[in-house]
């Protein structure tokens, strides 16, 4: 026990003080007027936060990546890069039009060393997953935009976590131990955000988080065990949020629309875990 306590805090530790550290420089230049740069930089936080964990972890961060996984804080980063485009008055189209392309690059570049997939197939994958990052990714940045509270930050903390568990499940401990990272600084995200009582993650956190948990998550499936029903449940945990404004839950008390999104996000993630388990079993020993 005394030894996953260790790891825990030199995995997580990190992350979450440089994550936060970062946060609080966006709050600064918030103050200062500068929304844009704020929430660009708030994305930044996820992005240093995870390659910093990604290097504790690996111990490695090249600036060419030759596998699958160390590509990850690289497409983090572009995600980043391109997610200004929201910035300007664009349609819903154009919005679309740019996660689309980044889910087909994103896919494409974690796929590309599965020598495994004929490239019919590989292709397939890559259009099929593609479209479906830019559609979570363009409804979780809606959810973000709407939804400014500290509950949004933690239930994607623990989506992350859950997906972890369904990783180490899936024989891949090295992902497991990545997905923890990400749970470390989506913790911090959520202090900060509880502090502040109001921020937004959209338009640059969101597009990282989405890009990372899709990244870990075809790793696991294309490159370990876990099955793809499992991983898509866990991409679509964080949507189960939007059932806040359902009709019939937008009568209920505020404290109680929000406890219901929070389950009902932990429910479907727990669906993935759940999946995971009856397809493969238990871990045992030896992880």
């Amino acid at each position: 026990m005394e030894f996953f306590v260790k790891s825990a805090l030199t995995i997580g530790l990190p992350p979450a003080i440089l994550t936060f550290a970062l946060l609080s420089l966006a709050l600064w230049i918030s103050r200062k007027g500068k929304g844009e740069i704020s929430r660009w930089v708030a994305g930044l936080a996820f992005v240093f936060g995870y390659a910093l964990g990604h290097r504790i972890v690996t111990g490695s961060l090249p600036l060419v990546p030759h596998s699958s996984e160390q590509w990850l804080p690289s497409l983090a980063f572009i995600s980043l890069l391109l997610s200004p485009i929201d910035e300007f008055k664009t349609s819903v189209w154009a919005k679309v039009a740019w996660r689309i392309l980044l889910g087909i690059g994103v896919v494409g570049a974690l796929l590309l060393p599965a020598t495994f997939l004929p490239l019919p197939a590989k292709a397939a994958w890559i259009l099929t997953l593609g479209i479906f990052l830019a559609v979570v990714c363009f409804c979780l940045d809606a959810l973000a935009e709407r939804e400014p509270k500290a509950w949004l930050p933690i239930t994607l903390s623990a989506v992350s976590a859950m997906s972890s568990i369904s990783f180490l499940i899936a024989h891949s401990a090295i992902i497991s131990q990545l997905a923890g990272v990400l749970t470390s600084v989506l913790g911090a995200a959520f202090l900060f955000v509880a502090w502040q009582r109001n921020w937004s993650l959209a338009k640059g956190a969101t597009a990282v988080f989405v890009v990372l948990i899709f990244g870990l998550g075809i790793n696991s499936a294309f490159y370990a065990d876990l099955p793809v029903a499992s991983a898509i449940l866990l991409w679509l945990a964080p949507l189960a949020g939007w059932i806040k404004f359902a009709p019939l839950v937008m009568r209920l008390p505020n404290w109680v629309q929000t406890l219901v999104s929070i389950c009902a996000v932990l429910l479907v993630a727990a669906l993935g875990i759940g999946f995971t388990v009856y397809k493969l079993g238990l871990p045992e020993s030896g992880y």
